[in-house]
């Protein structure tokens, strides 16, 4: 079966797709073509005006956004540092203007402080999902030694613990295969290989 070589954004080739997944890639918007065989048509649908779009059946393409990392998720270890960091120093409850509209409050780091939203006497534990982040205010005036029910007030969003991102660059080797159309357009267009030597014609 005919495939299309992928590559990442800045240019690593990364593998190869089937024409029919290539073509629904492009549909998407998540590629672009760099070398098509003119040869061959592809039809890709027909618009609501009845007229069948036609294009080369690529043969290389790009993706647009995709840089070839392999996305790992490392957890992070829970730590008062870590849980400002995770709510931005952000009182994690709302706060209310003299209207009564809702709104986000920013601490000072004289002025945050770690609230259990299960206090610890009634089983909370010290985790990413009982802590947040609260000002002084909220968490020794208001709240107090309640949960947020019992202390009439509302999380900003459900407490979560934080993912640490790191990606790893993927590195795949390209493996020439003389019979292959797609490598041949690969190196030919895209890497400007001189291979003359292979007899088969393009």
């Amino acid at each position: 079966m005919a495939s299309v070589v992928v590559l990442t954004r800045d240019g690593y080739y990364w593998g190869e797709r089937s024409l029919k997944d290539t073509i629904k890639l492009y549909l998407k918007g998540k590629v672009h073509i760099l070398s098509a065989d003119e040869s061959k048509v592809i039809h890709s649908g027909i618009s609501r005006d009845g007229i069948t779009f036609k294009m080369p059946a690529p043969l290389v393409v790009q993706l647009i956004k995709f840089w070839g990392y392999n996305i790992k998720k490392d957890v992070v270890a829970y730590s008062d540092r870590a849980v400002f960091d995770r709510d931005r120093n952000i009182c994690q409850y709302w706060h209310k203007d003299s209207k009564g509209k809702r709104f986000k409050y920013k601490c000072t780091n004289d002025e945050r402080t770690i609230d259990h939203v299960i206090p610890k006497d009634q089983g909370g534990t010290k985790s990413f999902t009982n802590s947040v982040c609260a000002c002084r205010h909220c968490n020794n005036v208001l709240k107090k030694n309640r949960t947020p029910k019992e202390a009439g007030m509302s999380l900003i969003r459900v407490p979560e613990a934080p993912i640490l991102r790191k990606g790893d660059m993927v590195i795949i080797n390209f493996s020439f295969n003389p019979k292959s159309k797609s490598h041949r357009a690969y190196l030919r267009d895209v890497m400007r290989v001189n291979f003359s030597h292979v007899t088969e014609e393009l």
